[in-house]
């Protein structure tokens, strides 16, 4: 699933080739997969293309006429920017139809992404509760304390918890938790301050290693040119054997997902 990096990077690119230029239409070849606020008074489209923005893992692009679409890709949605072409092809859901004969194609293997149209001010109304922004300035050591207190569950699974931190995925969590020597099965609450102000360094420090290469492509995700990213060359500890320092790196399953880390790196 693209995590905060790839959807960055997507928006990175997607700033270049869609920000003020003119969507005519947005095109659903999947039930469900284009979502319609009831509430829209008017065909919104055409609508030119204000703004692009990030919360978590959404994509949010504001148009005129005060509307918005978000875009959530979910586990392997991706968008390809291409010429536009008359017939959907193999495993397009939706499409969004540009000026200048352009289109973006909403890829969706498993069928799970959405794209809702909705008015600015109900933009809220269609994303879930979402926590902390890492490169916000409200991301500190104390905000992150206060959200870890009374949390009895591994940190691991704590910081991949929306809610807590927005953004962040397995792989991620996974080298975040290994540069900052945190054993991924230490209970959130149990965290001392000191490592608090790791968890925020090392943070932010992966998630803009991940974003200037790219973003991570281990199985579907791809930038809008359909070419992966390549921050999985510079993966310390997930799906390795061996950490830097040439340690063995152990698997353990944590809420349903596999985590990598090393023993002894992590104590």
């Amino acid at each position: 699933m693209p995590e905060l990096p790839e959807v960055q990077s997507i928006i990175n690119d997607l700033e270049k080739v869609l920000k003020g230029k003119i969507i005519q239409s947005v095109d659903c070849y999947y039930p469900g997969t284009v979502i319609a606020d009831e509430l829209l008074k008017a065909n919104p489209f055409p609508a030119r293309v204000w703004e692009i923005k990030r919360r978590g893992k959404y994509i949010i692009i504001k148009l005129e006429k005060d509307n918005a679409l978000i875009i959530h890709l979910r586990m392997t949605g991706k968008l390809i920017y291409d010429n536009f072409c008359s017939e959907p092809i193999k495993y397009e859901r939706a499409r969004i139809i540009l000026e200048e004969g352009k289109v973006l194609h909403f890829m969706d293997i498993r069928t799970f992404g959405k794209i809702v149209i909705c008015g600015q001010k109900n933009i809220d109304n269609y994303l879930p509760p979402l926590g902390l922004e890492p490169f916000s300035d409200n991301f500190t050591a104390k905000a992150l304390k206060e959200k870890l207190k009374g949390k009895k569950a591994p940190v691991k699974i704590v910081l991949m918890d929306q809610r807590i931190i927005a953004g962040l995925g397995n792989i991620y969590v996974c080298e975040i938790l290994f540069r900052a020597g945190i054993n991924p099965a230490k209970p959130a609450h149990k965290i001392h301050q000191k490592k608090i102000v790791e968890i925020i360094q090392q943070t932010r420090e992966v998630l803009t290693e991940a974003i200037n290469k790219g973003g991570t492509s281990i199985s579907d995700y791809r930038r809008i040119d359909d070419k992966p990213g390549s921050f999985q060359n510079f993966l310390q500890v997930y799906k390795k054997q061996l950490c830097p320092l040439g340690h063995n790196i152990l698997r353990l399953k944590q809420g349903g997902r596999s985590t990598f880390y090393c023993p002894i790196c992590q104590k």
